[in-house]
């Protein structure tokens, strides 16, 4: 089948399933590279703590939280997301040509990463969560503090604009060419669709309780992607090689996607303590 000429109910869905899969995969690789880090970093200062899937709990008083815990614990998980983000975009453009993919967790991992740091910066920031905790023990100012939070503007935009010719270019996993033809059709299963499942099943694995940047993360992806999404309605016709294409569901990723939801929330539904 020429993927060309599949713009069809049941090919949609399996471009929507493959794009969602990575979606949440990349979105709980992420959280769980700054959840485990937190945990991991906490006990290079001794700090008793419990986790489970969501949640870390620290079992020490107040007054042992010291400003050099607090900077650490709270700010190496983004910067290494951030460095993740990086390293995932380099991933992204060595694949560039190939059909593989792997481009479109590649895409989400990016986004995610990129999201979650900026985001952090923004939205932590102004609520005093997460590395938002790190501004606070600094005594930052309110001129300081709205500076960070207008870097982490600055970088969600950035994000959107280097973020737009990948978004175009994974269309060449399923398609010959992205034009306007089949750009709604593919840029909806690719982007929109994964984007608002994805979201919800990301939720819906949280609950009962739902972190404060995982609760908002969402509204400021949906910023940037909407962003890509005009950009790329503007762009050429997109042409990619000729070889054949063909649209069925990647289930590797979905496979990966599905153990590590139903593993992690079986493995850790109870708190698991650890005394350093």
């Amino acid at each position: 089948m020429k993927a060309d000429y599949n713009l069809t109910k049941t090919n949609f869905w399996i471009i929507a399933t493959n794009s969602t899969a990575s979606y949440v995969l990349a979105f709980l690789f992420v959280f769980y590279v700054n959840h485990f880090i937190k945990i991991i970093l906490a006990g290079s200062y001794g700090y008793d703590l419990g986790f489970e899937w969501v949640s870390i709990y620290f079992y020490i008083e107040p007054y042992e939280w010291t400003h050099d815990a607090v900077k650490l614990i709270y700010s190496s998980g983004p910067v290494l997301i951030f460095v993740i983000g990086l390293i995932s975009l380099v991933a992204f453009w060595s694949l560039v040509e190939e059909p593989a993919r792997l481009k479109t967790f590649f895409m989400w991992l990016t986004l995610h990463s990129f999201n979650f740091f900026f985001g952090g910066l923004l939205i932590g920031n102004i609520f005093k969560k997460g590395v938002g905790h790190v501004f606070n023990w600094m005594y930052m100012t309110d001129t300081s503090k709205m500076i960070v939070a207008l870097i982490g503007f600055l970088g969600l935009l950035g994000t959107a604009l280097i973020m737009s010719k990948p978004a175009a270019i994974s269309a060449n996993s399923y398609f010959k060419n992205l034009n306007e033809k089949n750009f709604p059709f593919f840029i909806t299963a690719q982007i929109i669709v994964p984007f608002i499942i994805g979201t919800l099943l990301y939720l819906g694995f949280f609950l009962p309780e739902i972190l404060f940047q995982e609760a908002y993360s969402w509204i400021s992806l949906a910023m940037i992607l909407i962003f890509i999404v005009g950009r790329v309605s503007r762009m050429d016709t997109q042409y990619f090689d000729e070889d054949e294409r063909f649209i069925n569901v990647s289930s590797v990723i979905v496979i990966i996607t599905i153990v590590v939801l139903v593993g992690f929330r079986i493995l850790l539904r109870n708190e698991i303590f650890i005394s350093w």
